[in-house]
């Protein structure tokens, strides 16, 4: 594959250089900008149901068989793959430590052979490999198949669905779409903003039945999705070996080469064209900014000082009016954040509270009848293991999923409230140039919140801790104590149980909330307050030169039209990125 956007990137990065080294650029947000650039992280996640061959897939675009497969279902952790100068593999467990392993022992972490039922408590598994599809920021994330018997597998691949960026929606030819595959599609179109649908193990059969199964499977997502769809074939295995032989004509019939094409084109046009645009953009608003300022301070020294102090006056009244929607700004993003907790995680949550104990009462019960030769306290403890092992798996699989869901809701809230900020300050730059008869050029671009992994509403994956509550649950009891009460208070500890975990998970969900509350609105404010005391500080240095005589102000203005030709400059070849990248998008 070719560089991905490689050599706009790094034009935008001499850009944002030859930026940082202009004095009169108030704000400018260049370094978070560079990390954007160099950074830029895009989830690229392989989803299906169990089976399908997602691994092999994986396997067959890197080129190299680095994960395990097998015939029986096998991947049980989610693994992500992204770029390094050599393999190395890093298996990360839910009590936040982390170890380095030899890709020898890859199977004994992430297969339901060496791992089964996820005893070795690991969260996920990193691959770093030097392969072309991982550059500039790209992440493959191979994710246990849904529907087979192993249910906590399915639970971990819905805790990636979030996470997607973009999704491969892996279909089989020896199997029909089932309806497993159909509803867990549904929960994937919520998150994922663009879905590529594969139809594997296209060696299986003839060109005509391959052709006759697609349309098969075609027409029942057509019907479950509501909307046209294109299905590409492909044999996974045929590609890796393919390109492990290197045979080309291995390659084709593997009819991998065409998908790969399409798969390139949209990492360019999706991900790479939006990133240099958006950084673009916002630089030129920094620069347009900028630039007023500086002519601002220019037509300051020109004016005579009492037409200055009027129109001073005025600006003092504009801001006041600037500092009340600052107010109403506040109340408002108070609300909103209020109203996801109490519609959005309150709601989750008793919900999944509820289906917890349903869920778990069986299995309860059904533990109770199979040990109840065991003594009083031998019993116990067996329960109590149960329901600690059981809470704390679906409370680290339910937290996962409402991680992303919080963190949605939350930044499309962000986004809409950044459209008034721009608004207001937008406003205020208009009102001065119009007040000064200062031409200016309004950029707006669109805010890649969501790149910002500081920023607390992409919420840390932490382990569920569980500890044991204030009573203990294994006291002994008499032997002649009856079943009646042995389940009662197995019961008992069990909704206690949810309870407390659920309460706990509401506390971290509504502390990390308020934090991001405070972090955006105080980088959303600070832009107000930046731009009001730019353009006073602008006005005010023009009547400080003035009073210096007009020696003074011939130096101060000629030292203020050279800033501006480097702001021009600047201007001009984030300009020409622009154009060039549009050019590229309609060749």
């Amino acid at each position: 594959m070719p560089d991905n956007y490689s050599h706009f990137k790094e034009e935008l990065l001499k850009c944002i250089d030859d930026m940082l080294v202009i004095e009169n650029i108030p704000g400018c947000p260049c370094e978070d900008l560079r990390d954007k650039v160099k950074n830029n992280v895009f989830n690229l996640v392989v989803l299906g149901q169990f089976k399908r061959g997602k691994t092999s897939l994986i396997n067959a675009l890197l080129g190299a068989e680095i994960l395990p497969t097998a015939v029986v279902p096998l991947t049980s952790i989610a693994t992500i793959l992204k770029y390094g100068e050599a393999l190395r593999i890093k298996v990360f467990l839910n009590d936040g430590s982390v170890k380095e392993i030899r890709p020898e022992t890859l199977p004994l972490y992430v297969t339901e052979k060496g791992n089964p039922k996820n005893e070795k408590d690991v969260r996920e598994v990193v691959v770093t490999y030097p392969s072309q599809y991982l550059k500039d920021g790209v992440q493959l994330i191979d994710t246990p198949g849904v529907g087979s018997v192993y249910h906590h597998n399915t639970d971990i691949a819905y805790q990636y669905i979030p996470k997607s960026d973009a999704a491969l929606f892996l279909l089989s030819v020896d199997q029909p779409v089932s309806r497993a595959e159909l509803d867990f599609l549904t929960d994937v179109k919520e998150y994922s903003d663009r879905i590529f649908f594969l139809q594997n193990k296209a060696d299986y059969v003839g060109p005509k039945d391959l052709e006759e199964s697609i349309d098969f499977s075609r027409n029942v997502l057509k019907e479950s999705i509501d909307s046209d769809i294109r299905i590409f074939p492909v044999s996974a295995k045929l590609a890796l070996d393919g390109k492990l032989s290197g045979s080309d004509e291995i390659l084709e019939r593997s009819y991998l080469p065409a998908f790969e094409k399409l798969l390139h084109k949209f990492l360019i046009e999706e991900k790479g064209r939006v990133l240099i645009l958006s950084v673009s953009n916002t630089l030129l608003r920094v620069l347009s900014q900028a630039r007023l300022e500086l002519e601002l301070e220019i037509k300051s020294l020109a004016k005579p000082v009492d037409e200055l102090k009027k129109k001073i006056e005025m600006f003092e009244n504009r801001e006041k009016d600037v500092l009340e929607d600052k107010k109403d700004f506040d109340i408002l993003l108070d609300g909103e954040v209020a109203r996801i907790v109490k519609n959005v995680l309150d709601e989750d949550l008793e919900s999944f509270k509820k289906e917890l104990a349903s869920n778990l009462l069986p299995g309860l019960e059904s533990l109770f009848a199979d040990n109840r030769d065991l003594s009083s306290r031998q019993l116990y403890k067996v329960l109590e293991e149960y329901v600690v092992s059981e809470v704390k798996n679906a409370c680290n699989n339910w937290r996962s999923k409402e991680d992303g869901k919080l963190a949605d809701t939350f930044e499309a809230v962000c986004k809409r409230f950044i459209g008034k900020i721009y608004d207001t300050v937008d406003g205020l730059l208009k009102f001065s140039s119009d007040l000064f008869s200062i031409p200016f050029e309004v950029f707006r671009s669109e805010e890649l919140w969501s790149m910002k992994s500081r920023f607390y509403y992409k919420f840390r994956n932490e382990p569920v801790s569980l500890e044991l509550i204030t009573r203990s649950f294994t006291f002994a009891l008499p032997r002649f104590i009856s079943d009646r009460i042995f389940l009662k208070n197995s019961r008992e500890f069990m909704l206690e149980m949810i309870d407390k975990q659920g309460g706990r998970m509401r506390f971290d969900f509504t502390e990390r909330l308020n934090k991001s509350k405070y972090d955006f609105r105080w980088k959303m404010l600070q832009r107000i307050e930046t731009t009001i005391e730019g353009i006073s500080s602008a006005i005010n240095k023009g009547m400080t030169e003035k009073s210096k005589g007009e020696s003074s102000v011939r130096k101060r203005k000629q030292e203020l039209r050279e800033v501006m030709q480097k702001l021009d400059t600047v201007k001009g070849k984030l300009i020409e990125i622009k154009k060039q990248v549009e050019q590229k998008r309609n060749d």
